[in-house]
């Protein structure tokens, strides 16, 4: 498997435990702090880059066989900003 597919599949996975994890678990301001330097990265990226993001994570939602794990994954690119227009 490709580095860049593996790299993005881990933060997929990463930011979307991450998100489902319950409040009480783990503080909502801290794991803001925790991912958004990440996904400030992707945002950095060219328009070409972000859309190359933007189709491996929705590759990731096609093999996610979890619904609440799916739903979260795709609205994900929308939710880091790589959606967004310069």
């Amino acid at each position: 498997m490709d580095v860049n597919k593996v790299l993005v599949r881990a933060f997929v996975s990463v930011v979307v435990s991450i998100d489902l994890t319950d409040d009480d678990d783990i503080d909502p301001d801290v794991a803001t702090d925790i991912l958004e330097p990440a996904a400030a990265l992707f945002r950095d990226l060219s328009e070409e880059g972000r859309r190359e993001v933007t189709s491996m994570i929705l590759e990731c939602a096609e093999l996610e066989e979890n619904p609440e794990r799916k739903r979260a994954i795709l609205e994900l690119p929308e939710a880091i900003g790589l959606l967004d227009e310069d």
